[in-house]
Formats: C-alpha cells, sequence, structure tokens
C-alpha cells in the first residue's frame, strides 16, 4: 500500500485537468495536497516502518521523509528559535521518526541503510548526522564492486560537507589496483576532500604510490591532479608538490609528463599572488624540457605559463618564441594556438616597455625580490627592448602568415583577429585611440603584460574565494542523493526533487488518530464478509444460532447415553415406554443401507454428514459412528421381490482327446 501511493501521488505526473485547475500552483503544493492524506496514518506508518519489508521500508522512507519537510519546520531553524525565547519546539512525531530512522541505519539491507542515512542528512539536525558514518563505510565494506560505485558516489556528498565525520577512516578510501576506473576516481575525490595538516604526508606517499603504476594511463594523470589539488589545498605542502611535479617531467611515461605540466600550471597560476612563489625558478626550467615533451596539451600548457608569467623570465620568452616559429609547421593545433597568442604578448610587452609604460610599481617589486634573493634583476631595460622590437616584429609577422594559411579554421582565425588587435594597438598609441576598435586593441595589449590572475564577474580574483562555512556544512548535490538521477547524472521522468522546509511545524492534533466507541465500532463492523450478504443483517446473527443445517440432533437423556455414542460394546436394549416412542426421521445414510425404516424402538441419532465446519482431523471417529450405526439399526432381511428368471449354465464344449501317438517302426 506504501509503494503503490507513493507511486500514484508522487512519481506519477498530474492529468491534464489538474495541471489546467493548479497552473499557478508550485510542484511543493500539489505534493503538499496529496501527503495531507497522510495526517491520520502519519504515526501508524511510523510505527510500522520497521516492520515492512526491505522494498517497502525505502518506499516508506522516501514518502514520510517529503511529508517531514512539507509540514514541520527545520530542527535547526527551530533551535534557533527556541534559544531566543520563541514559543514551539520540534513536534513529538517529527522526533519518532528520527528516532526510528536511526534503528534503520542498522538494517541487514543497504538499501535501507542508505535511504535512512540520507533522510537523517536532509532532515535531522546538524549535531546528530555524525550517527551516519559507521553505518555507511560498513555498506562499503560488504557491497559488491558495482554496488560499492552507488553507494560511494552518494557518500560523496556526505564527505563534503561534514568531511571531519569520515577523517579518521580515510585509510578506507585507499585504492586497490583492480578496483573499477570509476570507483578510483570517486575514492581520489574523497580523499583530496578529506585531506587536512594530520594526515597530508601519508596522503602524498600514498599518490606517490599510484603515480607509479605505468600501466594505468589515465588513473596516471587523475593522481597527479590530485597531487595538484592537494598542494593547492595544503600550503604547507606546496613546495614539496612542486618539487616533485617538476622532477616528473623526466618520466618516460607520457600521460605523466603531460598532466605533470598542466597541473604546474594550475599550481603556479594559485602561487602567482604569492611573494615566495617561485615562478623565477620553475619557468627556465620548464623550457628546458620543452624540446622533450611530445604530447600536445603539455607542450600548450608551457606556451601557455611562459606567455602568462613573461615578466618574471622577460629575458627567455624572444629566445622560446624564435625556436617555436622554426617548427611552426610541425606542431598540433593547440600548440599553434599557443604560439601565435605568445607572439602577441612578447611583442606586447617590448612594445610597451621600449616606450617607458610597463608598470613602474610592478618593476620595482620584481627588482627588489632578486635582490633580496641574491640574484640579478630580471627586468629587461627600455634600450633592450627597443633593440630586440624590430626582430620581434619580424617573427610575429612570419607566424601570423603561417598560421593565416593553416589548414585549421580556429588557427586561422585566431591570427587574424590577433593581427587585426596588433595594428589597432599601433595605431591607438599614434592617434591616442580615436576609433572603439583602436581602443579595444590598446587595452587588450596591455592585459597581456600584465599577468594579472582570472577574474570572475564582480570583478573578483575566483582563485581566492573563500569558503563560506554555512554553505560548506549544508550538503550541495545537484540530484538528491541515492537517487538513479545521480547514479544517471541525468533525471528521469519519474524524478521529483525534494521540496523545501515549511516555514513552520504543523498542528499535531492533525496527525492523531479519532478513537470510536466499542458501540459505534460494533455498529460499523460487517456482519459479512461475502460480496453476495452485502446488506443482509440477519445471515451472520443467524449462521451463529444455527452453526449447521442439522435437524436430527441425537438425543442424549444421561452421560450413559453420552457415553454410548462413543463406546464400541454392543448397545442393550431399552426399554422406553410406548408412549414415548416416537419415529425419527430417516436419514440418507439409513435410506442407503438399510432400506425401509425400522419398527425396532430409536436408541440414537447418529449425525452423518456435518457440514463443512467440522474439524476435518477427527477422521479416526469414523469406524466408531458406523459400528454404533449397526448397533443402532438391527438387522432386518431385505424386503422380497419378484423371483428373478432362472439363468441357464454356459454350455460347455467337449473338446475331443488327441489320437494316441503311432508306435515305432
Amino acid at each position: 500500500a506504501v509503494m503503490a501511493f507513493r507511486q500514484i501521488c508522487i512519481v506519477l505526473p498530474k492529468d491534464a485537468a489538474e495541471e489546467k485547475q493548479g497552473a499557478e500552483t508550485t510542484e511543493s503544493s500539489w505534493n503538499a495536497q496529496q501527503l495531507e492524506l497522510l495526517h491520520p496514518l502519519f504515526r501508524r506508518l511510523v510505527q510500522d516502518m520497521l516492520l515492512m519489508d526491505f522494498w517497502a521500508q525505502q518506499c516508506c522512507i522516501d514518502l514520510l521523509m517529503r511529508y517531514c519537510r512539507l509540514f514541520f519546520a527545520s530542527p535547526d531553524k527551530t533551535s534557533q528559535e527556541g534559544e531566543e525565547g520563541a514559543t514551539g519546539g520540534t513536534s513529538e512525531d517529527f522526533l519518532a521518526f528520527l528516532k526510528n530512522l536511526k534503528l534503520l541505519l542498522f538494517s541487514a539491507s543497504k538499501g535501507v541503510t542508505l535511504a535512512a542515512a540520507v533522510a537523517l542528512c536532509y532532515l535531522a539536525p546538524t549535531e546528530e548526522i555524525s550517527c551516519v558514518a559507521m553505518p555507511l563505510m560498513r555498506c562499503l565494506r560488504q557491497a559488491t564492486p558495482e554496488a560499492s560505485i552507488t553507494l560511494l558516489s552518494a557518500v560523496a556528498p556526505l564527505v563534503e560537507a561534514r568531511p571531519e565525520l569520515f577523517r579518521a577512516m580515510i585509510r578506507e578510501f585507499f585504492i586497490q589496483s583492480f578496483d573499477p576506473p570509476e570507483m578510483k576516481r570517486l575514492k581520489l575525490k574523497v580523499i583530496e576532500m578529506l585531506v587536512d595538516d594530520t594526515n597530508v604526508q601519508m596522503v602524498l606517499r600514498e599518490l606517490q604510490v599510484y603515480v607509479s603504476w605505468h600501466s594505468q594511463p589515465d588513473f596516471v594523470a587523475l593522481a597527479v591532479r590530485s597531487i595538484a589539488q592537494v598542494a593547492l589545498k595544503m600550503t604547507s605542502v606546496a613546495d614539496a608538490c612542486l618539487r616533485g611535479l617538476v622532477k616528473m617531467l623526466d618520466s618516460k611515461c607520457e600521460a605523466l609528463s603531460c598532466e605533470a605540466v598542466v597541473s604546474l600550471r594550475a599550481l603556479l597560476q594559485r602561487r602567482q599572488s604569492s611573494k615566495e612563489s617561485g615562478l623565477g625558478s620553475v619557468l627556465p626550467h620548464l623550457v628546458t624540457y620543452l624540446e622533450d615533451l611530445s604530447a600536445a596539451t603539455a607542450r600548450a600548457s608551457v606556451v601557455w605559463m611562459i606567455g602568462h608569467y613573461q615578466q618574471e623570465v622577460a629575458r627567455l620568452a624572444p629566445d622560446v618564441l624564435r625556436r617555436l616559429a622554426k617548427g611552426f609547421a610541425a606542431e598540433k593545433q593547440e600548440v599553434k594556438q599557443q604560439i601565435v597568442v605568445l607572439g602577441l604578448k612578447v611583442w606586447a610587452f617590448h612594445f610597451f616597455n621600449a616606450r617607458g609604460e610597463v608598470a613602474v610599481k610592478d618593476a620595482v617589486q620584481a627588482t627588489k625580490e632578486a635582490g633580496s634573493k641574491g640574484a640579478a634583476p630580471l627586468k629587461v631595460s627600455p634600450d633592450e627592448s627597443a633593440q630586440l622590437l624590430p626582430r620581434l616584429e619580424a617573427i610575429v609577422e612570419h607566424i601570423s602568415t603561417l598560421a593565416s594559411f593553416d589548414a585549421s579554421w580556429d588557427v586561422r582565425d585566431t591570427a587574424r583577429a590577433l593581427k587585426s588587435i596588433k595594428e589597432s594597438a599601433k595605431a591607438a598609441v599614434d592617434s591616442g585611440g580615436k576609433s572603439a576598435l583602436e581602443q579595444m586593441g590598446l587595452w587588450y595589449c596591455r592585459a597581456c603584460i600584465s599577468g594579472a590572475p582570472p577574474l570572475d564577474a564582480a570583478g573578483v580574483d575566483a582563485s581566492e574565494k573563500a569558503d563560506d562555512p554555512l554553505q560548506k556544512a549544508a550538503i550541495d548535490s545537484t540530484w538528491m542523493i541515492g537517487s538513479l538521477a545521480q547514479a544517471l547524472d541525468f533525471p528521469l521522468e519519474s524524478y521529483r526533487p525534494l521540496p523545501p522546509w515549511a516555514e513552520e511545524n504543523s498542528s499535531d492534533e492533525l496527525r492523531k488518530v479519532k478513537e470510536i466507541s466499542a458501540e459505534k465500532a460494533r455498529e460499523a463492523a460487517p456482519k459479512s464478509i461475502s460480496s453476495s450478504t452485502v446488506g443482509n443483517v440477519s445471515h451472520m446473527e443467524q449462521r451463529v444460532q444455527l452453526p449447521s443445517n442439522i435437524n436430527n440432533m441425537p438425543v442424549v437423556q444421561s452421560l450413559e447415553d453420552l457415553d454410548l455414542f462413543y463406546s464400541e460394546a454392543p448397545a442393550p436394549a431399552l426399554s422406553v415406554p410406548p408412549a414415548s416412542r416416537q419415529a425419527p426421521g430417516a436419514t440418507l445414510e439409513q435410506m442407503r443401507l438399510a432400506g425401509p425404516l425400522p419398527t425396532a424402538p430409536t436408541l440414537g441419532t447418529a449425525v452423518f454428514g456435518e457440514d463443512d465446519e467440522s474439524d476435518e482431523a477427527e477422521d479416526d471417529d469414523d469406524d466408531d459412528d458406523w459400528k454404533y450405526c449397526q448397533q443402532a439399526v438391527p438387522s432386518q432381511a431385505p424386503p422380497p421381490s419378484e423371483p428373478a428368471e432362472p439363468v441357464p449354465p454356459p454350455r460347455v464344449e467337449r473338446v475331443p482327446d488327441p489320437a494316441p501317438p503311432a508306435p515305432p517302426a
């Protein structure tokens, strides 16, 4: 019944008539109208939920969870109002449901355990969610590989919201070599969320082991990416991770070296704003490995880093551009696009530096940092930029010409657009930027040499956003945890999102069962269970008074008569007064077995053919009844009948004896 109610009132879509009538109503209000039918049944469902089978328990948990969201206020909000002195509090019915959910965490079914844990995470107060950690880990240990993926995908949002609950069990998420690829990806994601100062060294040692699995290149790339994420999260190990990523560039595994470059790019982009970013020492090392890198993604990442942080290697960037221009025709498409962008950035830097328009504040700060470390200043003087500018003009023009005739239309369009921006910037410097195109070109070239971090729509550095603790404590999941939509990453037609919390608790009087008096219950009780006797009140009463259709009941005047009924001894003849003798009616058995009724006095009446309601187990008494009948009915000769015609004896033909054999000759 619970499964059918959930299917009808929640899963099935609204009818066309209901959609026309309630076009203005929301989905949650429509669900509230359907679930209002559960008001008098809520307490009974909460009690009987523990006695249902596994499938019904999951449906009942989902049904009651939606009911609680629609008719109860958030317990966290209720506790805050209670601290402020407001009246009210958490409903007793709501607390009873949470209590039974905690009992279902120890169910033998992994689906029921997951459903109860998800319901507690959505309904219970924040301080009571800690009870779901151990049951979920028990399910992960006992689940099959196929079920473990579904369980782990449901656990991941809980780990992200409350990592302190699972941090002590981080070893449970370490990866085995035989785990499925999806399981490995999910475990790496969980490890990244659980890392902190207490276990970061252990996690890095485990990730170094994963990096050595060269037979699984896809997983190796994911492990390197996890190292970069750990370095971004924990600044205390950022330098060690940076040195390790640089060493990975020497690896013969192409996937490892390629992903190491991409991870270095992300790590350097985050460390750019810090005083000890290490860009000046890492970028020359990357240029050295540029010739040995064969993966297009790795080469494109190195070229991008040199162009974006060229102020750190201002003397090295023009030489890198010269070497890349020689083999431009043999590069991949994504590398060609980055080379074209690098040419514009290097030209723009030296063009404005020759005119003395490079930001003085950045130059002075870089010179002070280099002098404090005992190294030579990395900045290029305006005179040096003026000497390099003609050669850079020729190199950039050569690269633009080659790119404008490339087979890829992306490369052609990029080259033509950047060439137009370059010409507009030069014209804007000479004429003052009268047209909109010239102003745009001038702004773009100045932005290329700034090396500023990416900004969001509000103009804030996206890489340094502080995490909101309130938002982090909430469960962040696109789909409902544990649903099929979360496993597939897209919803089906039967998917229904979880409704929001109600503003206030509904009255407990709505869920109180109405008590009916005994007299009304007796009057309302059905008199018959047959469809043919609906409305026939007297049928059941008559059936109770006359339990069977037996007319000839046994005549028993004393206990001796009753003993005689069950006795096997022959019954003695009783002297009955003639006046009290009555001829009982003939029964079917007497008519069939003994012929006409005798005139002898009746000693008793045996009951044959009792109705179907008698006990069928008393089969052993049949012989006693038959013996009593033989004693009760005297033996009587059968009535004379007409003599039958004599039957002639059968005729037997005599077969002659065979002749004796002839004597031998």
